[in-house]
């Protein structure tokens, strides 16, 4: 049989045969894919979990599951140089990366202060870099929760016999959280000047 025009499907393809056999086969996926793994994501929508079926990265495509893998996930990825159409692929991806600083830039100008707040604790909290950066950040972070809490256990119960000792605790926390910010913004820079040499 000829492929016809229409997206490669054959004459086959149109037969009353073929539905039946691609009905069936719809009919078989139907019934297990209540059992198959979720995406999970918060929805906007409801507030929900998200009932999508997940790529390989855990979520679906919705919610991060097609975003790049590997230590160069958040620098523009480059078309290769090779093939008649490089230039044509070259210059729609600065097209597309001036759109979204453009489209970026709207949003954060439409933001109120407590938006923008919230915004900027967001990415703080999820800072760029390698897979093995980030790694440590999370660790780093969830290490703090838990000596926060059991310091914050142990504050609570000798706070009405040394009070100096809450106070310093307390400060060493905002100073941890001064200098995390610290390296979030001097990452945020080093990206910035990636994206200056581009852009010119």
């Amino acid at each position: 049989m000829s492929k016809s025009k229409r997206g490669g499907f054959r004459p086959y393809h149109y037969t009353a045969e073929f539905r039946e056999i691609a009905n069936a086969a719809l009919a078989r996926f139907n019934a297990k894919r209540p059992f198959l793994p979720k995406c999970g994501a918060t929805r906007k929508s409801d507030g929900g979990a998200c009932q999508n079926l997940p790529l390989a990265n855990g979520r679906c495509r919705l919610h991060g599951g097609r975003t790049p893998k590997g230590d160069e996930w958040h620098k523009p990825q480059w078309p290769s140089g090779d093939g008649q159409v490089a230039m044509k692929k070259l210059q729609n991806k600065l097209a597309a990366l001036e759109r979204q600083a453009k489209s970026r830039a709207r949003r954060l100008a439409a933001m109120t202060d407590q938006e923008r707040a919230r915004h900027e604790r967001w990415h703080a909290q999820r800072p760029v870099g390698s897979s093995a950066s980030r790694t440590a950040v999370k660790l780093e972070r969830s290490r703090a929760e838990e000596a926060a809490t059991a310091l914050g256990a142990l504050c609570e119960n000798s706070s009405r016999e040394d009070p100096e000792y809450c106070a310093l605790v307390n400060e060493i926390a905002v100073l941890k959280e001064l200098l995390r910010q610290t390296q979030v913004k001097a990452e945020a820079v080093e990206m910035a000047d990636q994206f200056s040499e581009v852009f010119g």
